[in-house]
C-alpha cells in the first residue's frame, strides 16, 4: 500500500465555527495508506470493515446509477466483488422474488462481525415495491441473515443515511438526512421501528447555518442551497450514547440510548433529552473508538479531526489531525477494525454540486492507524455556544 505523511495539528476553532483556522504543526506525523482507488463508474461513499480486514464499500445512486452499488473488494488483487452477489446489483423497477439494491449510502460492522447495508431506496422508484430496508449478513462469509423493510411511514421524501446497530439490547439507529429528519429507532428482535426526534432541535439543520465549498456556498445542480437534516452518527462503545449531527450545520448532539428506546417518551421529552455538545467543524460521516474520540472529516476545509468530551466537559475538543487537500478531499465515511481507522474520500466537493470544480482524482478509501488512548495535548478550542432553540 502506498504511505502518505499526515500532518498532525492542533486548531484554532471561530465562533461562527465555519472554518478551521491555520493549525499548529506538532512532532508527531502518523501514516496515511491508501487501501483502494475507485473507478469513475464506481463512485464511492460507504464503507465497512470486517474484523479480520474484508473491506466493503457502497456507491448510491442519488446522481447516478454506477456498475454496482455494493462491493468486496479482493485483498489480493484490488478487484470489486458486486455483494453479496451479481443478482442483487442488477437494479430493475420491479423485479420477480428477488431483492435488489436501489441505493445504499451506508455500511456497517457490529461488534458480532455482521455487516449491516442500509438501503435508503429513491424517491424515483416506486417504494411500494421497492422499499428502504436494512440487511444483515455475516461480514466474514456473505451469509444472508436478516432483511428488515420500511413500511409507507417512511415516505419518499424521507433519506435513510447511516446506521449503527447495538448488540445488546438489539436496536439499530439510522439517521433521516431529509424530509424532517430525526432518527429511526428499530427494535431487531421484532422489527418494529420509530421516527423520533423529527423536526426537532436536533433532528433538523440549523436553517442559518450554510455548507461552503471553496470559501463560497455551495450549490445544488438546481441552484437552491443544500439542506441536509440527521446524517452523520456514532454509537459509543459502552452502547450508552448516540451521538449524532445534521449536515449543514456545525452542531453536534448526543442523547441517552435509553431514552431513544423509551417509546413511551414524546418527541418533545425525547428533545429536552438531547444534549447539545457545542459546534464543530461540519462533518459528514463520524465514528467513535475506544478512546471515545469522534472521528469526524471537515466537509468544507477538508480536513480530519479527532473530538472529545472530556469528564465534566460540556463542548466538545477539536483537535485537527489531517490536513492536506490534495491528498484528502471530502471524508465522508468511517470504519473502525483492527485498531485501523478508515477513511472513504467521496470528493463530493467535486462532484455533487453546480459550482464543483473539475474532478481532480478518484474516490479513495484510506487507513490511519489509530493512535494510543492518551489525553489530547491541546487545549479545548470549541467556542461554549448557546444551546439552539
Amino acid at each position: 500500500m502506498k504511505l502518505l505523511t499526515l500532518l498532525l495539528a492542533t486548531a484554532s476553532f471561530t465562533a461562527s465555527a465555519r472554518a478551521a483556522e491555520p493549525a499548529r504543526p506538532m512532532a508527531m506525523q502518523p501514516s496515511l495508506e491508501t487501501v483502494k482507488r475507485f473507478p469513475s463508474d464506481f463512485n464511492m461513499i460507504g464503507v465497512g470493515v470486517s474484523h479480520s480486514g474484508v473491506v466493503y464499500a457502497s456507491a448510491p445512486a442519488t446522481m447516478k446509477r454506477y456498475s454496482a452499488s455494493v462491493v468486496r473488494i479482493d485483498a489480493k488483487s484490488g478487484a470489486l466483488i458486486p455483494f453479496p452477489d451479481k443478482g442483487w446489483n442488477r437494479f430493475e423497477h420491479n423485479p420477480v422474488e428477488r431483492e435488489v439494491w436501489v441505493s445504499v449510502p451506508a455500511l456497517w460492522v457490529d461488534d458480532r462481525n455482521h455487516l449491516w447495508v442500509l438501503d435508503s431506496s429513491l424517491p424515483s422508484v416506486d417504494q411500494k415495491t421497492l422499499p428502504p430496508k436494512l440487511v444483515e449478513f455475516d461480514a466474514e462469509t456473505g451469509r444472508l441473515i436478516q432483511i428488515y423493510h420500511f413500511g409507507p411511514d417512511i415516505t419518499p421524501a424521507d433519506s435513510l443515511n447511516d446506521v449503527r446497530v447495538d448488540t445488546t439490547t438489539n436496536t439499530a439507529y439510522i439517521t433521516n438526512e431529509s424530509g424532517n429528519g430525526g432518527l429511526v429507532v428499530m427494535d431487531l428482535d421484532t422489527g418494529a421501528y420509530r421516527l423520533v426526534l423529527a423536526n426537532t432541535r436536533s433532528g433538523v439543520a440549523d436553517p442559518n447555518q450554510h455548507l461552503h465549498i471553496y470559501g463560497e456556498l455551495a450549490r445544488k445542480k438546481n441552484g437552491s442551497l443544500p439542506v441536509t437534516q440527521d446524517d452523520g452518527m456514532a454509537l459509543s462503545p459502552d452502547r450508552t450514547w448516540l451521538y449524532y449531527r445534521p449536515l449543514t450545520d456545525h452542531n453536534y448532539w448526543r442523547i441517552a440510548t435509553a431514552d431513544l428506546r423509551n417509546a413511551h417518551l414524546t418527541d418533545a421529552e425525547l428533545d429536552k433529552k438531547a444534549q447539545y455538545l457545542g459546534q464543530s467543524v461540519m462533518s459528514g460521516g463520524m465514528e467513535i473508538d475506544s478512546c471515545n474520540r469522534l472521528w469526524v472529516g471537515d466537509i468544507e476545509n477538508h480536513g480530519l479531526y479527532a473530538l472529545s468530551l472530556p469528564t465534566g466537559a460540556k463542548t466538545l475538543q477539536t483537535q485537527k489531525i489531517f490536513d492536506n487537500p490534495a491528498v484528502l478531499d471530502w471524508a465522508d465515511g468511517f470504519a473502525i477494525a483492527q485498531n485501523w481507522l478508515y477513511i472513504s474520500d467521496s470528493r463530493l466537493d467535486e462532484i455533487a454540486f453546480q459550482n464543483s470544480r473539475p474532478l481532480k482524482g478518484p474516490t479513495t478509501i484510506y487507513r490511519m492507524k489509530l493512535p494510543p488512548c492518551q489525553p489530547i495535548n491541546a487545549p479545548d478550542v470549541t467556542q461554549d455556544h448557546e444551546t439552539p432553540r
